[in-house]
């Protein structure tokens, strides 16, 4: 995809920023039940030895909060091996040919590897912004499954699917893994949404790509993604003003905040910000009352994802009240929503799990463009008045 074009700044301190991140553990001569790969950033996945060619993908953490317990383990097939005795998990043949993604990042993780020509199906394409994708539904050759409690099971069986790549969120989706079990079609837990940094969300490209044979490719893209992030990160750290950061508005009338743990707290505090509503150890986002969320927003130097708008007259429609507040009057309010679909889906959530240098690169400009050495946002924009 070519994303680190739109950044100009990202190579001032690569040498240094490489030790920092470093190679992740491989080796080729790994006995059964060895690490052939362990993240440096992620925290969900692993990759071990067999006793021949093929290796075993473990997800960690399926889902958010999940015990030790629920590490899910998939035997990846090369040149014919059969899974160990008594494995108990998914088997998925290397390479697979025929793929339904349930999640938008699914589709960035095999398009960043070159092999989202593979995906046949797709939960909510409407929300999908890959052209390549969007090109596919509308000619039929990628079909569109459903999503949560409406998924078609005829039309993903119709599909043929060497694999079908779920996800969980506040724990194991029984009723999918149940359905596909049934109709024989493996699966793969991608668990890029419970990693706590946005590196350890890029880091997943390496297990996409221990599926597709491509890990080495993976591994490399990976790494020249993370030496541009830490050199950005590094050049962040001296900065004198930390701008406060504010998150969303009211959903349903309930305004959530993210977790002081989470990724995106991660990426403001890396670019040189502060999150304004710290005060929780959850590792979920969590509800704040109005009257809170009116006292921080008040104080911040920067707004942040106010839902779905893109205009401050679309903001102040929603609300009259925030038209009175400072940084809406200033307009420091900022948006994911630079490149969107019609029905409001957003790369940001799609490419931008893959493209972690890119989106820090945004958030520089945002809080700090004197150091953002000319990069242009591309996930995020202003909204206009």
């Amino acid at each position: 995809m070519g994303k680190c074009r739109f950044f100009a700044f990202a190579v001032a301190l690569i040498g240094c920023a490489a030790l920092l991140v470093g190679c992740p553990a491989t080796s080729g001569t790994a006995h059964y039940g060895e690490a052939v790969y362990t993240p440096h950033s992620a925290v969900g996945f692993e990759i071990v030895a067999t006793k021949g060619h093929s290796t075993i993908l473990r997800t960690l953490s399926p889902w958010a909060g999940a015990s030790e317990h629920a590490t899910k383990e998939v035997f990846i097939v090369r040149e014919g091996e059969s899974a160990p005795e008594g494995f108990k998990g998914t088997v998925v043949k290397a390479a697979p040919e025929r793929v339904v993604c349930l999640s938008s990042s699914h589709v960035a993780f095999m398009d960043a590897l070159g092999v989202d020509e593979a995906v046949v199906g797709v939960s909510g394409a409407d929300y999908i912004t890959n052209p390549h994708i969007r090109s596919g539904v509308k000619s039929g050759a990628v079909r569109e499954i459903g999503y949560d409690t409406a998924i078609n099971y005829e039309v993903i069986a119709s599909l043929r699917p060497d694999v079908v790549f779920i996800y969980g969120t506040t724990g194991e989706n029984t009723t999918l893994t149940g359905k596909l079990t049934e109709l024989g079609i493996p699966y793969i837990y991608m668990a890029e949404q419970t990693e706590r940094t946005p590196l350890g969300k890029s880091e997943w490209l390496v297990a996409v790509g221990e599926v597709f044979d491509r890990r080495d490719e993976a591994v490399d893209l990976f790494g020249q993604i993370g030496e541009r992030y830490e050199s950005m990160r590094l050049a962040m750290l001296d900065v004198a003003h930390k701008p406060k950061v504010m998150f969303n508005t009211p959903y349903k009338d309930v305004w959530f905040v993210p977790a002081d743990s989470s990724y995106i707290v991660k990426l403001v505090e890396d670019a040189g910000g502060e999150y304004i509503c710290r005060g929780s150890n959850s590792t979920t986002s969590r509800p704040i009352s109005g009257e809170s969320a009116y006292v921080w927003l008040s104080q911040a130097d920067v707004w942040l994802n106010p839902n779905s708008a893109r205009t401050i007259g679309q903001l102040v429609a929603e609300n009259p009240k925030f038209a009175g507040v400072n940084v809406v009057r200033r307009g420091e309010v900022y948006n994911c929503t630079a490149i969107s679909t019609p029905t409001g889906g957003s790369d940001f959530w799609e490419s931008g799990a893959v493209w972690a240098d890119v989106v820090l690169a945004d958030m520089i400009a945002i809080l700090h463009p004197e150091k953002a050495g000319g990069h242009q946002m591309y996930y995020f924009e202003k909204l206009k008045k």
